[in-house]
C-alpha cells in the first residue's frame, strides 16, 4: 500500500510540472509558449519581430523564388541572374592534342585528295565523262574530309581549290567546281585539262600550308557543328553543288569529316553533361537516314532526285543533329562564365 501512495505522488509531481510548460495550460487568460510571447509582433501574418520579404543571399522575393528560380535555370542563369554553368571551364591547353590530332588527319586526307586529282586528270584526259565524273567525285568527298580547315586557309588557296564565282553563268574561276560546270554541262572533259593542272598546284599548297595553319581553340569547337551547318544551308539546298546535284553526298562526307572532329575531343566531352551521347547518337540517325537513300549500286541520288519523305527525313535528322552539335562549345568553354552587372546596379553607377 506505501509503494502504490508513493507513486500516485511521483505522477502527481511529474503531471504538474508538465502543466507549467505545455502551451495553452494556463487557462484562457494565461499567455501561450511561443516567440511572439518574448518579442514584440511586426504583424497579424508574421508574428517574427522581423518581416522578411527577401530570399537569404538574393534580391529575389520570398513569396515568388520557386518560380523565379526555375525560369532563370532554364535561361541559365543564377539565384542574382548571373549567367552559370555547373562545368568548371576546360584549360586551353587541353585543346594542344585533339588539334595536333586533327591536323594529323587532316594532312593524310590532303595526300589522298593528291592522289584522287591525278586520277581525275587521267579520266579528263581520255576524254571519258562518266569516269571523269565519277573521279571527281571522289576529289571532292576527299576535299570534304578536311572539314574543319575551311575558313583557316588563305583566300586566295580557298578559291583556287574550291572556290564559286559570284555569278554562275560565268566560266572564268578555278578549282573543283569549275571541273564540275564543264563535266555536267556538256564540255568536252579534255578541254578541262588545264583547270585540273592548276587545281594540283593548289593542292601542292595546301599540304604545305596545313602543318603550320592556325588552329584557334574556339574555332575548333565550332568546327563540330558548322561543318553540318554548312551542308544544311550550301549542299542539302543546291547551292554549292549546282551541277552535279551532289548535296546529298555532300552532307554525308560532312558528317564523316564531324565525326572525326568529335572524336578528338571525346577525352574532353567525357562526363560533361550529355553533349557526347547526343551528339553522337544524332550522327549515327543522320548518316543512317542518308545512308537509307543512297541507290543499290551505292550512287548518290541528286538534291532534286529525292522524294517528298526522303527530303523531310534528312532535313529532320540533320536539324535534330545540328541541335546536340551546338551545345560541344558551351560544354567545352574555357573560361567561367563573365559576371554580367544587373541592371540596377549599372542605373545605381550613374
Amino acid at each position: 500500500m506505501a509503494l502504490r501512495l508513493g507513486a500516485v505522488v511521483v505522477l502527481a509531481l511529474i503531471a504538474a510540472a508538465a502543466a507549467a510548460i505545455i502551451p495553452g495550460s494556463h487557462g484562457s487568460g494565461s499567455a501561450r509558449f511561443e516567440v511572439a510571447s518574448v518579442a514584440g509582433r511586426s504583424s497579424v501574418t508574421n508574428r517574427l519581430p522581423i518581416h522578411l520579404t527577401k530570399v537569404f543571399g538574393s534580391d529575389l522575393p520570398a513569396n515568388r523564388y520557386g518560380s523565379i528560380i526555375g525560369a532563370q535555370e532554364n535561361q541559365g542563369v543564377d539565384a542574382q541572374g548571373q549567367l552559370s554553368s555547373d562545368l568548371s571551364p576546360v584549360s586551353p591547353s587541353a585543346f594542344n592534342r585533339p588539334i595536333a590530332a586533327y591536323r594529323a588527319y587532316a594532312e593524310r586526307w590532303s595526300l589522298r585528295l593528291a592522289g584522287a586529282v591525278a586520277t581525275l586528270r587521267a579520266g579528263l584526259a581520255a576524254n571519258d565523262r562518266g569516269a571523269a565524273q565519277r573521279d571527281w567525285s571522289t576529289a571532292f568527298g576527299d576535299y570534304l574530309h578536311l572539314g574543319a580547315v575551311y575558313g583557316l586557309l588563305p583566300p586566295a588557296l580557298d578559291r583556287r581549290l574550291a572556290g564559286l564565282p559570284q555569278n554562275l553563268g560565268d566560266p572564268h574561276f578555278p578549282g573543283l567546281h569549275r571541273i564540275e560546270l564543264g563535266l555536267w554541262t556538256g564540255a568536252a572533259p579534255r578541254s578541262l585539262q588545264p583547270v585540273a593542272a592548276a587545281l594540283a598546284h593548289a593542292v601542292t599548297q595546301l599540304r604545305r600550308t596545313l602543318p603550320t595553319v592556325p588552329i584557334d581553340t574556339l574555332d575548333y569547337t565550332l568546327r563540330a557543328h558548322e561543318i553540318l551547318e554548312d551542308a544544311q544551308r550550301d549542299y542539302m539546298s543546291g547551292d554549292d553543288v549546282p551541277w552535279s546535284g551532289a548535296g546529298v553526298f555532300g552532307t554525308e562526307e560532312g558528317v564523316v569529316a564531324t565525326r572525326e572532329v568529335i572524336s578528338t575531343l571525346v577525352p574532353l566531352l567525357q562526363g560533361r553533361d550529355n553533349t557526347l551521347a547526343e551528339a553522337q547518337n544524332w550522327l549515327g540517325q543522320l548518316q543512317g537516314t542518308l545512308i537509307s537513300v543512297r541507290r543499290p549500286g551505292g550512287g548518290w541520288p541528286a538534291v532534286d532526285q529525292l522524294s517528298t519523305t526522303q527530303r523531310e527525313r534528312i532535313d529532320g535528322s540533320l536539324a535534330g543533329t545540328l541541335g546536340a552539335l551546338s551545345e560541344i562549345p558551351g560544354t567545352l568553354e574555357t573560361t567561367d562564365v563573365p559576371v554580367i552587372p544587373s541592371i540596377a546596379a549599372q542605373e545605381a553607377k550613374r
